[in-house]
């Protein structure tokens, strides 16, 4: 079997949540033997995060071991349970520090160094340890010791300030930075262990996850460090396009809309084409994108007058069908998509048929859009030409559409006998789009391009029974990532303190009795 990449690195893992096990979790998945400290009585955050093995939670799983989410986020790790609280759980970390060649934490700042466990030990017991420290706003500094998750530190770093309207408070964009920074994380500590192979020497990686984040807004940053312009929530205005809006539109009900995007010249003088080429269109102040831009207030404002003559519909079929189309799309209001709607949530204006298909067995489902008369054809023929296709309602697209109840139903008597794949490939076979609506069963057990690509590794757990851990989403050509089942809590105590630290059976009994080895 082909080496792992990172297979005889030795990793001491205190991290906990996504900022942390993903740093970890990567290094495993390529070979490193990660041994993760945690505790009974401070469980690490995702042992108490669902879905449960059949939905139980606390108090019928108090060790934490049937949660899902740490199922993802710590595989190939094994676990010891250690009480930090007490100077001998200390002691015993710090043994284990000699047999480490990484030392990986994301608590707070300073939290580690005054456990006692801190760069400045570690170095005294190995000295060529390498150490991350990942936390919000690093070890130094007035902010250091601020403690927190992503979904503040996207507010600090800037992301939710520019994000929604600007007379609107901020909108949530999520704890968007815990993905970011483990990238960074793990690149470092892969830089300090080729320093450490060149020169014999480890060193201390102080990662802060905020300036992880910023460089995310950098063009924002070098327009403010350039123009001295300050970015600000801009609603559906884009820089790289004008108009870029959502514009009202005609209709027997209130509040309907459609969005319009367009972002090159030639859109735009398709765009005008399709107004008519009304005399304001060749205004100075619309010639040029950026001159649209400057004036966009009023941009906006002539053509509302033109869209608010117009059913939603409309719009979207004259922008969408001219020769050179334009970027629309219509938008639905939340009781549109709440009533399931036909004509809301599976039919365009300009495909037919379009719409969900049932298939066989039950809740199976099949898209499938019909563009051309072409594709109209070739789709009777995939369905066996049957003789309602040669009905006169359905010899042209708008005969199609005026009886698209008729025809959904029609075609349903066809997929409701055959497999939502069998379905799919049928038609894309016939070049007619289509496509299953995937479950996640259908993600894990029946996606030819996933399996392929070995996406998902079935796991065998003790508690949970059978579960998929997710591989890279990248491969290498010389060394194949690994994935194996998150540990149990405590799961390898004896094997770590009898293999590693050479401890006997008597002493072992002792630490547990005295609550250390928890």
């Amino acid at each position: 079997m082909p080496q792992k990449s990172l297979e005889g690195i030795k990793v001491l893992d205190f991290t906990i949540v996504i900022a942390g096990t993903f740093i970890t979790r990567m290094l495993a998945n390529h070979g490193a033997d990660v041994l993760k400290i945690e505790s009974r009585s401070h469980p690490e955050i995702f042992r108490q995060f669902g879905p449960f093995k059949d939905d139980y939670p606390e108090p019928f799983n108090p060790w934490n071991n049937r949660g899902g989410s740490f199922g993802i986020w710590n595989v190939g790790k094994r676990s010891i349970a250690l009480n930090l609280a007490d100077p001998r759980g200390i002691e015993i970390a710090k043994r284990l520090v000699s047999w480490a060649d990484i030392v990986v934490e994301n608590f707070a700042g300073g939290v580690l160094k005054r456990m006692g466990l801190g760069y400045e030990e570690l170095v005294k017991i190995k000295p060529d340890i390498i150490m991350l420290s990942s936390c919000m706003q690093g070890q130094t500094g007035p902010h250091s010791k601020h403690p927190g998750f992503g979904t503040q530190l996207v507010n600090l770093v800037g992301l939710s300030t520019i994000t929604g309207w600007p007379d609107r408070e901020p909108a949530s964009v999520g704890a968007y930075t815990d993905i970011i920074a483990p990238r960074f994380s793990v690149m470092a500590i892969l830089a300090a262990v080729d320093y450490r192979r060149r020169t014999g020497k480890g060193q201390y990686i102080d990662l802060s996850q905020y300036e992880a984040g910023v460089p995310l807004l950098s063009p924002l940053i070098l327009d403010n460090v350039v123009n001295k312009r300050v970015a600000s929530r801009v609603g559906n205005q884009s820089e790289y396009a004008a108009p870029h809006n959502a514009y009202p539109c005609r209709d027997r009900h209130t509040d309907r809309w459609c969005a319009i995007g367009v972002y090159t010249e030639e859109e735009w003088r398709s765009f005008c084409k399709i107004l008519g080429d009304p005399p304001w269109t060749k205004d100075d102040r619309f010639n040029t994108l950026r001159a649209r831009r400057e004036n966009e207030e009023e941009l906006d404002r002539r053509i509302e007058e033109w869209t608010i003559n117009l059913h939603p519909d409309d719009v979207v079929r004259r922008l969408q069908l001219a020769d050179d189309p334009v970027p629309v799309k219509r938008l639905y209001t939340g009781r549109e998509l709440q009533e399931y709607e036909w004509d809301v949530k599976h039919r365009s204006p300009y495909t037919v048929p379009h719409n969900v298909y049932r298939c066989q067995w039950e809740d199976r489902w099949c898209v499938i859009a019909v563009y051309t008369d072409e594709e109209w054809h070739s789709f009777c023929k995939v369905i066996g030409n049957p003789q309602w296709t040669t009905d006169s309602r359905f010899n042209t697209f708008e005969g199609r559409k005026e009886n698209e109840e008729e025809l959904d139903r029609l075609i349903a008597t066809w997929t409701v006998n055959r497999t939502p794949e069998e379905v799919m490939n049928l038609m894309q076979t016939a070049g007619i789009p289509a496509g299953i609506v995937a479950t996640g069963e259908d993600l894990i057990e029946h996606d030819l391009q996933l399996k392929h690509r070995h996406a998902y590794h079935e796991l065998a757990h003790p508690e949970i029974g059978v579960y998929h851990g997710v591989a890279p989403s990248y491969e290498f050509s010389k060394c194949q990532a690994e994935v194996e089942r998150a540990p149990l809590m405590g799961e390898h105590n004896e094997s770590v303190l009898k293999e590693l630290l050479g401890m006997s059976d008597e002493e072992i009994k002792e630490l547990i009795r005295e609550q250390i080895v928890e």
